[in-house]
């Protein structure tokens, strides 16, 4: 039989949904995205802090002067730091307010917005959503300076009967607060901490909670405007300009959905989210999201009880909203379903290091960051002196003794009294443990003796930026990023009505490539039969021969695919133009 050359390429996308042989999608891949119809690699990513407190579930950013601030939202901290250019960071800013009801489910929302006379204020809400967007308890709302360190404080001047469970919105120069019962209070213009002055209003707008709110284009006359999503519908808040009735409220959708208050996302004017079983969209009209490859997968595997965990984030560079996702029994968001808006296709991808709990794109720094989800080995946070003991020099350096670590706790000592012993001390190196030293702990050096200290101790998270290089960076280890593709079958039976198998000789690789790939053939006879797996084929980076500038095969399969991956420090791709040689193979139907 004649060879023929065929060009390996599928339809941009993964799709998950329905049988493999169904379909005209790469069927397979992790950490890979599409581009000009092709399969490329997604970039690297670097932690640049390790040491967050708590996990953030919320992330606020704003640049000015080449620094970008952001404010990270956990259980029981608000926590903030610096960027530069260069991804160095500041020393994290505890900026938790003393009034928090500190909760395992509390969520965070942020904004900002200018008080007259104070400048810049971050707007911070915080209630025990995590297990439950239909909760109705709590909701605190809290405010300080953008750029400051000090700790926010609580904001109260509210209407006698108000509730705050849902979160916040900016919709300048006015502060939207809103919770259960469709309640909805705007604070005065220009103050975002005065709630019952001149100008100030609130109204119940719709029967169930309000979880999100989103600021949106509005026209003459009626701007400032935005967008409200409450468990059951999506509501559009409108500037009237009537001294009496500030804002008006219509109901755009009385019978919608949301999944997650963090699943929403604005991109380019469009507004995209998750409904309770499916992917929605707003432009003027809601509709719902055509997906057809891996809207089941997503259902279907979505860790429900943690639904509130889901987060959006965009990559719009590569037209990308990725809405990241706790998959089968994690309990925290270790997946992504990706939604390529230039593409207008679907794929997914697992996410690195356990996950991520929380991520966003800042406009100005341009690239994502997300945090942390795995704890690291133990570090002090605080101590107290147990016991002063005696000699002791203001100066010394004291070692911590027990526990299990790379590295022991330092404590530097401030002040002594008349017999040396310690008055003040502080932490100047925080150490590194698996399992903890028991309390109070001893130390050894310095010039005294018997001292004991307690010392406080957290496991911290890391944060990330991403889109960077092609290689996980974390400190001093580079590590290479798995990235690999499978394409749709190719099958005779299929696409010439032959009943023959398709035969691989050759294989002319076109990638823009950095570092070695491998290529396999996959397959099987039927849809029903056992897969069978070629192989490993090796494209190298740079020919040094003739034979290295294709590759050979010697396989066949009935119904054939080819899987291509990059593993390797440095390694990177964007699929070409690929050339096989095939010809029909042996009849049989049989695995």
């Amino acid at each position: 039989m004649p060879e023929n050359i065929v060009q390996i390429r599928s339809l941009p996308g993964i799709k998950r949904d329905g049988t493999r042989l169904e379909g005209d999608q790469y069927v397979d891949g992790s950490w890979v995205r599409f581009q000009r119809g092709l399969p490329r690699k997604i970039a690297g990513y670097r932690s640049i802090n390790k040491y967050l407190t708590g996990v953030a579930r919320s992330l606020h950013e704003y640049t000015l002067d080449l620094l970008t601030y952001v404010h990270a939202g956990s259980a029981a901290l608000v926590e903030q730091l610096y960027i530069d250019g260069n991804f160095n960071t500041s020393v994290i800013a505890d900026r938790t307010p003393s009034t928090l009801a500190a909760s395992d489910a509390n969520l965070w929302q942020f904004d900002v917005d200018t008080a007259a006379g104070s400048g810049l204020q971050i707007i911070a809400q915080a209630a025990p959503n995590l297990n439950c967007i239909c909760n109705s308890a709590g909701g605190q709302v809290f405010y300080g300076d953008a750029f400051g360190t000090a700790v926010l404080t609580e904001i109260t001047n509210f209407p006698a009967v108000y509730s705050a469970t849902g979160g916040v919105v900016a919709l300048h120069p006015y502060m939207v607060v809103f919770g259960n019962d469709g309640f909805v209070m705007f604070s005065t213009p220009g103050d975002p901490t005065d709630f019952t002055g001149s100008g100030s209003g609130n109204a119940y707008v719709t029967g169930q909670k309000i979880v999100r709110g989103m600021p949106l284009r509005g026209g003459p006359g009626n701007s400032p405007s935005g967008l409200l999503w409450s468990a059951d519908s999506l509501i559009r808040m409108s500037y009237t300009g009537d001294a009496t009735a500030v804002f008006q409220f219509d109901t755009i959708s009385a019978q919608s959905s949301i999944l997650s208050a963090q699943s929403v996302i604005e991109y380019d004017g469009i507004f995209y989210w998750i409904g309770s079983d499916r992917f929605l969209s707003f432009n003027g009209v809601v509709r719902e999201m055509e997906n057809n490859i891996n809207l089941n997968y997503f259902f279907d595997n979505l860790n429900y009880s943690q639904r509130q965990k889901v987060f959006a984030m965009k990559v719009p560079r590569f037209g990308e909203i990725w809405w990241c996702f706790p998959f089968g029994d994690s309990t925290e968001p270790d997946h992504a379903v990706i939604y390529n808006v230039r593409e207008n296709t679907w794929y997914d991808t697992a996410l690195p290091n356990g996950g991520r709990g929380a991520g966003l794109f800042p406009a100005v720094f341009r690239r994502p960051l997300m945090s942390g989800v795995a704890p690291q080995d133990a570090q002090a946070t605080a101590i107290a002196i147990a016991a002063g003991g005696t000699g002791y020099v203001a100066g010394n350096v004291l070692t911590v003794v027990g526990g299990i670590g790379a590295i022991p706790v330092e404590i530097t000592v401030g002040t002594v009294s008349g017999p040396g012993a310690i008055l003040t001390a502080s932490i100047s190196n925080a150490g590194s443990y698996t399992t903890t030293p028991t309390n109070p702990v001893a130390v050894t050096g310095g010039a005294g003796s018997a001292a004991t200290f307690t010392v406080t101790f957290t496991n911290p998270y890391k944060f990330w930026v991403h889109e960077v290089g092609t290689d996980e960076i974390d400190g001093l280890n580079i590590n290479p990023i798995q990235s690999y593709f499978e394409t749709g079958d190719i099958a005779l039976p299929v696409q010439s009505q032959i009943n023959r198998a398709t035969q691989v000789l050759l294989m002319e690789p076109d990638f823009v490539q950095s570092g070695d790939m491998t290529v396999q053939v996959k397959g099987r006879a039927n849809a029903r039969s056992p897969e069978v797996s070629g192989e490993i084929k090796v494209i190298t980076e740079t020919a040094q021969t003739p034979q290295e500038q294709v590759v050979f095969f010697k396989e066949q399969r009935r119904e054939l695919r080819f899987r291509f991956e990059s593993n390797t420090v440095g390694g990177n791709y964007e699929m070409g133009l690929i050339l096989a040689h095939v010809q029909p193979g042996d009849g049989t139907t049989f695995g």
